[in-house]
């Protein structure tokens, strides 16, 4: 994959990264920091489809999960040095290999916690378009939740920033750069 060449006259000389679990907001947040900053949004799972010409689900369908991580691996490796920009990342992204050590490098990093049934709540709309989702129960996907979360809290909880659920708001988030 190509390396990002963009150069940006910003107010901070790093990215800014959102991580979480899946529907925690992190490409809604990310969106509304990256317009008031005027900086590019990158959101990398719609990289990696539009990179690869595969939706996420068609990824894990036809080359499977571990696949998939080498490639979100590969993008936020490719970073160039002197990108700037508000990324986005999949839920699992910071939880494989030394990603998080990674991303931890490359800019401020903001983890958008959410509690298992906030985010129950949330992915239950939209189960089919999310592979490790689509063919759960209800009472399966809330297990899955609690499971996962344990599971990535450890990598989670590493981002320089992890605002409550009053402080994710873009205001707050720009205060801190």
């Amino acid at each position: 994959m190509r390396k990002y060449y963009l150069r940006v006259v910003a107010n901070s000389s790093k990215n800014i990264i959102f991580i979480g679990f899946m529907g925690a907001g992190k490409t809604t947040l990310g969106k509304k920091v990256a317009r008031r900053l005027a900086l590019p949004f990158v959101d990398v799972d719609a990289e990696i489809e539009k990179r690869i010409g595969l939706s996420i689900p068609q990824i894990f369908e036809s080359y499977g999960e571990v696949h998939f991580r080498a490639l979100e691996r590969t993008f936020i490796r490719n970073i160039a040095p002197d990108f700037q920009a508000v990324l986005s990342t999949g839920g699992g992204l910071p939880c494989y290999q030394n990603n998080m050590e990674i991303l931890l490098k490359l800019g401020q990093v903001f983890y958008l916690r959410r509690s298992a049934k906030e985010l129950v709540n949330r992915l239950s709309k939209n189960k089919a378009q999310r592979p490790l989702l689509a063919d759960l129960s209800d009472d399966e996907l809330l297990d899955f939740v609690i499971q996962k979360l344990k599971e990535r809290e450890e990598f989670y909880t590493q981002a320089h920033w992890i605002p409550d659920r009053t402080q994710q708001h873009p205001d707050w988030i720009l205060e801190q750069l």
